[in-house]
């Protein structure tokens, strides 16, 4: 074993120790979470090897997530025949079964001897330690504010604890009993598998599965920036650097919207002694500028990762960070390869027996159900890339143009394919595209955008200006420039691409009025900020450390700085979400649902014991209300389903409001009149009174008494000062 492996070692014993030191009791969820994880990452080594070898630590990080990615995708696709159900027993051996088999086909193939060999120790425990710290850091962080509350927090929380109770899929709607529930929940299914396999609770779960998502996203961003340094320079002391900016920038940064907003305006505010109130900051109005700052009648959204791990919402589009991300490695060692791999004459074959193209194809069916903005996005990243590199090789423009379209038409069908079972039950909440209407100001993109697109273009200007100036116009492009640079430069150019989109055309779905653009802003800049920040720590590495002028150094260190000062937006974002992390008296745990005692306390014990004691099927009938709100806290805590929740989110699954406002006056004819019909009609088992249905529907007449003879009172609490209790009745 090496020094330097020696060292490795010593430092992850020191991030297991500090671990428990900071975190005491609550270290065992987190450390169950991480052992499985470390297995994972062992287990689908030979998968890893295979897919990443060309990369120096053989893809070890990409190959951790893979190794539950595709035994989760084995099991739910069972389960969604309803051929095995989702249990903890069927999520254990379909895992070992997975991980076995990866081994059985290396020691088949008769490459067991050369894996155990070849393998990078060291590489490998160095992103182990980046890993490792990401993950205990963010739980830390989230014992400071771990509740799921506010937001849509609670959402992504009702989704786990409902798929932790299902034995099919799709789900259940737990806000729209005797449904489906129509959304892209294979994320959280994912984090959901992941909680059984460590032998946890949604309890822990919803907080370890973003702290993952957090630590995937740093270790992937230094894997990733690393492998594209190291192929420019080879150089790994500038890979590593290069590699660290991009572990802090992708997870931490914001635009420089928030340079200008917290520090640049306060200050001329105080130097020019302007009257009347100075701006304040707060960490979402870097995400909120657009329609806001000024107010327009075009409000749209442009989040961050940052934003989002602070934020504390486990959405779609947090949990597909690291499948995208797994997507651009892909390509990377598709990169690497390409020149060194002899070209058959029979290139459909080698097309087919390529395995990195029909892990693509896997993973951009993952995106299908986990957050569907992104297949197109990463279908196109993809496919420019891949044309890319069939230009740059000997092929005639017909066969260029034939293996491109096979490999495409391979990726969108087989996509189709892994993610059927989803598609068959799920339907669509986009009512069409739409030309857009309003534009933003070309000063706020300036904003926004001007640091990435000006390094963007200083990239394209070196490379077209590359070193082979015998090969002239659009061709030299692809055949002067070095593979690596290509693909990242394709990688920003695609970046570039979705900033403009919004600006163009926008999905049409039922948001109206000024928020048209809303949702495709937002899904399209959050990708955006993803390739264009990665491709930033790339050329600022290269401009400073590997620079082919003065300029490029002198420019690359402007930019390097405006970035990790960018970097300071996660200290302010978190200071202002979670509040002082050094203050031990704060410290609340890792319990995501823990609030309720706070919020609702007169309900708490009574949806405990709900979830404890209710057995999965069974309808339990609450109070519906808004979004964002603590209402339909029971359903949501238990998992149990319920016969209306949020109102503006069914809205938008169903992309139609009439059922949902039929369900409404149901509910509440129900609670007012005690109509067991009504009830019996929906199949409800169990009623629930508390604070949310006494406030609502008492000072409307409901009697609770009238309720209570339905059925047996099976839980009562404790009597309050007003004279309610929460209680829960079982219908007869």
């Amino acid at each position: 074993m090496k020094k330097e492996d020696i060292v490795c070692l010593i430092l992850l014993a020191a991030e297991l120790a500090a671990g428990f030191v900071l975190m005491g009791g609550d270290m065992m969820p987190v450390l169950a979470w991480w052992l499985m994880l470390l297995i994972l990452g062992i287990g689908s080594y030979p998968l890893s090897k295979m897919l990443f070898g060309r990369l120096s630590d053989h893809g070890y990080l990409f190959g951790k997530l893979l190794g539950g990615l595709v035994p989760a995708w084995i099991l739910w696709l069972f389960a969604s025949l309803r051929l095995i159900r989702f249990s903890t027993a069927a999520v254990l051996i379909i895992s070992l079964l997975v991980l076995v088999f990866w081994w059985g086909l290396a020691f088949k193939q008769g490459k067991l001897k050369e894996l155990c060999a070849e393998i990078p120790l060291t590489g490998i425990l160095v992103r182990e330690l980046i890993f490792t710290a990401a993950f205990f850091l963010f739980c830390y962080i989230k014992c400071y504010n771990p509740d799921a509350f506010g937001t849509e927090r609670m959402m992504d929380y009702g989704f786990m604890q409902s798929i932790f109770r299902a034995d099919y899929f799709p789900p259940e709607d737990f806000w729209f009993a005797g449904e489906d529930l129509n959304y892209y929940y294979f994320g959280q299914y994912f984090c959901t598998f992941l909680t059984k396999l460590s032998f946890n609770s949604v309890s822990y779960g919803y907080n370890l599965a973003l702290s993952m998502c957090f630590a995937f996203c740093m270790g992937f961003a230094f894997s990733l920036v690393y492998q594209w340094m190291l192929g420019h320079s080879e150089s790994r002391g500038a890979a590593g650097i290069t590699g660290t900016l991009a572990a802090i920038v992708l997870p931490g940064a914001a635009s420089v919207h928030y340079l200008i907003f917290n520090f640049l305006v306060p200050w001329t505010w105080d130097i020019l002694a302007i009257p009347g109130d100075k701006p304040s900051y707060w960490y979402a109005d870097s995400t909120r500028y657009i329609g806001y700052h000024p107010e327009t009648a075009d409000r749209t959204a442009h989040e961050y990762p940052a934003y989002s791990f602070l934020l504390g919402d486990l959405h779609a589009h947090v949990i597909n960070i690291f499948t995208v991300m797994t997507i651009l490695a892909l390509l990377t060692a598709w990169v690497r390869e390409a020149d060194e791999r002899e070209e058959e004459e029979n290139w459909v074959k080698q097309t087919l027996s390529d395995p990195k193209l029909w892990a693509f194809t896997f993973l951009t069916g993952i995106c299908v159900m986990e957050n569907f903005w992104d297949f197109p996005i990463y279908f196109v990243v993809g496919g420019a890339v891949l044309l890319a590199l069939h230009l740059r090789s000997k092929k005639s423009p017909a066969r260029v143009a034939s293996v491109t379209a096979m490999q495409g038409i391979i990726v969108l069908l087989g996509a189709m394919l892994v993610s059927l079972p989803f598609q068959l039950r799920f339907q669509a909440m986009a009512n069409g595209i739409r030309l857009a209407e309003t534009h933003t100001p070309l000063y706020q993109l300036a904003i926004l955008w001007a640091l990435p697109l000006a390094l963007l273009a200083a990239f394209f200007v070196v490379l077209f200006n590359g070193r082979d100036r015998e090969v002239k116009g659009f061709r030299q492009l692809f055949r002067g420039a070095e593979k690596l640079d290509l693909c990242v430069l394709l990688i920003g150019l695609c970046g570039a691409g979705l900033i403009l989109i919004p600006e163009l055309i926008y999905v049409s779905d039922i948001y109206g009025g000024d928020f048209k653009r809303f949702n495709t802003m937002f899904k399209l800049s959050y990708q955006a900020f993803i390739l264009l920040n990665l491709m930033m720590c790339y050329v600022v590495g290269r401009f400073v450390l590997r620079p082919g002028t003065a300029g490029q150094r002198k420019w690359g260190i402007i930019a390097g700085v405006i970035l990790i000062l960018c970097c300071g937006y996660f200290l302010t974002a978190l200071r202002m979400s979670a509040g002082d992390i050094r203050d031990r008296e704060r410290y609340k745990g890792l319990r995501a649902d823990e609030y309720l005692r706070r919020e609702a306390p007169m309900d708490a014990d009574a949806v405990f014991w709900a979830r404890e004691n209710i057995p999965s099927g069974s309808l339990l009938l609450e109070a519906n209300g808004d979004s964002y709100t603590i209402s339909n806290r029971v359903s949501v805590i238990t998992g149990l389903p319920t016969v209306l929740g949020w109102h503006t989110h069914e809205w938008l699954w169903h992309n139609d409001l009439d059922p949902v406002d039929a369900r409404s006056a149901d509910v509440e004819t129900m609670y007012l009149y005690a109509d067991s019909n009504l009830m019996h009609q929906y199949g409800v088992d169990y009623i629930f009174l508390g604070s949310c249905e006494y406030d609502k529907y008492g000072q409307m007449g409901m009697n609770d008494e009238e309720l209570k003879a339905l059925g047996d009172v099976v839980y009562t609490g404790p009597m309050q000062e007003d004279g309610r209790c929460a209680c829960i009745i079982k219908l007869r």
